[in-house]
């Protein structure tokens, strides 16, 4: 049983740099974790930045569309969870945790094969039964103090 999301934005740092981290709270206690053993990172290259790497509105409503396109084939069969969105040095990386590889590979080949890219992206799907790769932006809901 998936859990219903919930979202925790968290204002942190890499580097010298800002980085804005949306965590889906929500699998910091999600016990069925064996059932979505494959780590999924996306990294999209961000084009208009602003302030400290950030992007700029327009460049955020681009990113967001390009989301909505991915975590709509990826998630659309319950064959995956979101797990984070991190923002930081014109990079933004989208974070999730899939059932079956196979047919998350799928789904974002087709979205690759498109002939119009909104941005440039790639992603890497990695097995990592224990959540270990997961343990990043979960660790960044343990520090804050809204979850002690």
């Amino acid at each position: 049983m998936i859990p219903e999301p919930y979202y925790t934005l968290i204002r942190t740092s890499k580097g010298n740099d800002s980085a804005i981290v949306v965590v889906n709270s929500a699998l910091r206690t999600f016990r069925d974790r064996q059932a979505f053993p494959w780590h999924l990172k996306i990294s999209i290259d961000c084009k208009r930045l602003g302030a400290n790497g950030m992007p700029t509105d327009e460049e955020g409503e681009i990113l967001k569309r390009l989301e909505d396109a991915i975590t709509s084939l990826i998630e659309i069969t319950k064959n995956a969870i979101f797990l984070a969105r991190i923002t930081c040095q014109g990079e933004r990386v989208l974070l999730y945790r899939v059932h079956e590889p196979g047919v998350a590979n799928d789904a974002l080949k087709q979205l690759v094969s498109e002939a119009s890219q909104l941005r440039e992206w790639n992603y890497r799907m990695d097995h990592d039964a224990d959540w270990e790769l997961a343990q990043p932006e979960l660790h960044l809901l343990e520090q804050d103090p809204r979850f002690s």
